[in-house]
């Protein structure tokens, strides 16, 4: 049996090679490693294969599905999966399956971690003290409120924003969310205020926090409405993907005209980032923009367990199939 792993040009997650996926999936298993497959190279990669472990930011096209002759599962080596094409999959009968619960604690304390940062402006008192060293003086920046008084809004409460949220709650934050595809109640069972309506939460919230797949709902959903709506000494977060963001140009507008807003963000609108102004700003650290930009490479997910959970998680997904079983975490509705 052969499988294929398709990492794409981001940096590698095997730096030690495949020892991961050859412990849990045996000899008898062929495994080959691909960056970037050219569309020329599909055939003779991709027909022979009995399965497929394909890593978010690289695209496994419609074309690249329909080159799998034998395959009988793709799985996505992340949580997204918007990388896959999933209706070729589906009319296929070829199940696409990921791995959603790797990391949930890294990107949980990663948005508390920027949030802090930028809700008890650490950044800018750390600039300051470290340009005039003897003007020690903490009047420079105010206001800043307490915990207790501030609302969090959270926008997909699933794995992470579950996760999320019950860090926040823990230390005094008040905590909305929205997500209209849970069940009425599951506010009751965590504790949590509910909104029903994306527009009040966006409104009513100090912070704002990202969670929710890559959809045709939520891509570009952060848009000059979205930022117009929220308050404008609020902070944005979002660790969930670049994509939602409408694009560059609306992130760096809206912090232009509203010299408080801060945003803090894992994911960019192009990865890597293409040149741009705000980037610019940031690197040269603009007097207009200060250090309301937190702006981390993707890097939300990692420690050294979640990137070894990542690999096991998967490969195990794959060999369930191969050993004739059924793939679980199913998510184009294919369930051979």
């Amino acid at each position: 049996m052969k499988i294929a792993i398709i990492e794409g040009t981001r940096p590698t997650l095997m730096p030690e090679g495949m020892k991961i996926e050859e412990k849990i999936l045996g000899s008898k298993v062929e495994i080959r490693w691909y960056g970037v497959l050219k569309s020329e190279e599909y055939a003779i990669s991709l027909e022979d294969l009995d399965a497929v472990i394909a890593r978010p930011g690289t695209p496994f096209s419609k074309e690249m599905v329909l080159s799998l002759k034998k395959a009988r599962v793709i799985v996505s080596l992340g949580a997204g999966y918007d990388h896959i094409c999933l209706d070729t999959a589906r009319e296929k009968g070829l199940p696409v399956c990921n791995v959603p619960d790797y990391g949930t604690e890294e990107v949980a304390d990663s948005t508390v971690s920027m949030l802090f940062a930028h809700q008890r402006k650490m950044f800018l008192f750390n600039y300051h003290a470290s340009s005039e060293l003897m003007n020690w003086d903490w009047r420079i920046y105010q206001p800043i409120s307490r915990a207790r008084q501030m609302q969090v809004g959270i926008i997909g409460l699933g794995r992470i924003g579950t996760a999320v949220a019950i860090r926040l709650k823990a230390s005094g934050f008040r905590i909305t969310f929205y997500d209209p595809y849970l069940p009425r109640g599951i506010e009751k069972a965590l504790g949590l205020n509910r909104s029903y309506e994306m527009v009040s939460l966006l409104t009513s919230s100090d912070i704002i926090s990202v969670h929710t797949p890559l959809t045709d709902k939520s891509e570009g959903m952060i848009d000059e409405k979205f930022l117009q709506l929220m308050k404008p000494e609020a902070i944005l977060l979002n660790t969930a993907r670049g994509e939602i963001f409408k694009d560059a140009d609306v992130i760096c507008n809206h912090l232009k005209n509203n010299s408080g807003f801060r945003i803090g963000t894992d994911v960019w609108p192009e990865e890597p980032p293409e040149d741009h102004p705000l980037l610019q700003a940031w690197m040269n650290r603009d007097a207009w923009l200060s250090d309301r930009l937190i702006l981390c490479p993707h890097s939300a997910f990692y420690s050294e367990e979640a990137t070894q959970e990542i690999r096991k998680f998967a490969a195990e997904i794959v060999k369930t199939v191969l050993d004739g079983g059924k793939p679980y975490n199913v998510i184009n509705g294919v369930n051979n």
